[in-house]
């Protein structure tokens, strides 16, 4: 069967991974970040810049990579107390998007994750195709975010569990072939 979705590769982002207590990281960078979110696996927006809390101290940063260079100068890694952790991984992760009509359908393939049960702001680790992925709702679309070493199985992947060839994002939206 195949399904009316498209997964494509959206790239990466300027992502910095900060580990600490929200009283250490936000005495530390709370300048550069956006608001905490309030509840543990959900996401704070600002200016086009996300925080994710991912982890009992664990937090991800994301924001456009043009802004980048300027966000290394404000988040200074090398100069943090030893009680904050603050890593430039903008490299290690690839994002993809899937959309359409069947997207959650796809997403059901993936994981065993039950995207239904979260909240509309979420951004939470999961398994997807047995891999460890950052899975983000965006709508009626999702944001899966992978270990870059694995961004080439997983564009396979999603378009095996789509019903596509491999370099083919799936059937045209409002079409279905069974």
């Amino acid at each position: 069967m195949a399904y009316d979705a498209t997964a494509k590769r959206i790239g990466i982002r300027a992502m910095f991974d900060l580990k600490g207590s929200r009283e250490d990281v936000s005495d530390w960078a709370g300048a550069a970040l956006p608001k905490f979110p309030e509840e543990p696996n959900t996401r704070s927006e600002e200016g086009g810049c996300e925080l994710m809390w991912t982890g009992r101290e664990h937090w991800l940063f994301c924001a456009p990579l043009e802004r980048e260079s300027e966000l290394l100068g404000l988040l200074k890694p090398d100069e943090a107390p030893a009680s904050v952790s603050v890593a430039l991984v903008s490299d290690v992760y690839e994002f993809f998007r899937l959309e359409g009509p069947d997207a959650s359908a796809v997403v059901s393939v993936a994981s065993p994750l039950d995207y239904r049960a979260l909240p509309s702001n979420a951004a939470t680790f999961t398994a997807a195709f047995g891999q460890k992925a950052l899975f983000i709702p965006r709508g009626d679309a999702f944001e899966i975010a992978v270990e870059n070493s694995y961004a080439a199985m997983f564009e396979g992947c999603f378009a095996a569990a789509i019903g596509a060839e491999p370099g083919i994002r799936g059937p045209r939206l409002g079409s279905r072939t069974a």
